[in-house]
């Protein structure tokens, strides 16, 4: 069991997020999970029948039991209507999130969806338990336009990633997104200053250890000539 417990219910002036539950069943089918366009580059096939829904949300069910997996429902409250859907996998100091979005919501509720993630991650990050939430993106998708706008800084493109069975497709590349947050300053104590003291003075001792120039950053990132990957 994850040893860290997220709220069951969200409210804005807009959505209300909370768990699925099997009334909605009918309302995810139509909406999301048996829609082709919704689920066109996903890694999981699209729901063909009621049944394979019902089961999704006892999944969701089990998941908040357990802490392991975690799911709201974005329910419009206006209309009533499910828009979205955000899943969590905490294995703390990580969590990975995962969001669906109905193509039928209209771009208003679309726009109600991330801004009820945004929340969603900035509160996750204050948590102490929390230093890193990442996601994976399909590289041929349109996900990935929105995470550098939620904040997330992208990592490194993963070839023949997942599999996408709606497309027919074996393998396909995903970006690897994430946000993070640094480790508190250690204590300041006999042992921490010993440390710094002796780090230092292999820095010192090191040959080219004070070479900060272009050529010592471009070995150290490998990568540093690509603009779009973030330095690790």
């Amino acid at each position: 069991m994850s040893p860290f417990r997220f709220p069951a219910l969200i409210e804005s002036a807009d959505l209300l997020m909370r768990p699925p539950e099997p009334r909605d069943a009918e309302a995810l089918f139509d909406e999301m999970l048996g829609d082709p366009e919704t689920t066109r580059h996903l890694s999981f096939r699209r729901h063909t029948q009621l049944d394979e829904t019902l089961a999704f949300i006892d999944d969701s069910v089990q998941g908040w039991r357990s802490g392991e997996l975690i799911r709201w429902v974005l329910e419009d409250r206006a209309s009533g209507r499910l828009t979205g859907m955000i899943e969590l996998r905490p294995h703390p100091p990580r969590v990975e999130v995962g969001v669906m979005i109905s193509r039928r919501g209209g771009a208003r509720r679309r726009r109600a969806g991330l801004r009820a993630l945004r929340k969603l991650l900035a509160w996750m990050l204050a948590q102490p338990p929390i230093l890193r939430i990442y996601a994976y993106c399909a590289v041929d998708g349109d996900a990935h336009s929105s995470m550098e706008k939620l904040g997330f800084t992208l990592e490194a493109k993963l070839t023949n990633y997942e599999c996408r069975p709606n497309l027919g497709v074996l393998a396909g590349d995903s970006y690897l997104y994430a946000m993070t947050r640094p480790l508190q300053a250690p204590d300041d104590t006999p042992a921490t200053r010993w440390l710094a003291e002796y780090a230092a003075l292999d820095a010192d001792f090191e040959p080219g250890g004070t070479d900060t120039g272009p050529d010592a950053l471009a070995l150290a990132h490998g990568h540093a000539q690509d603009p779009q990957i973030a330095d690790s």
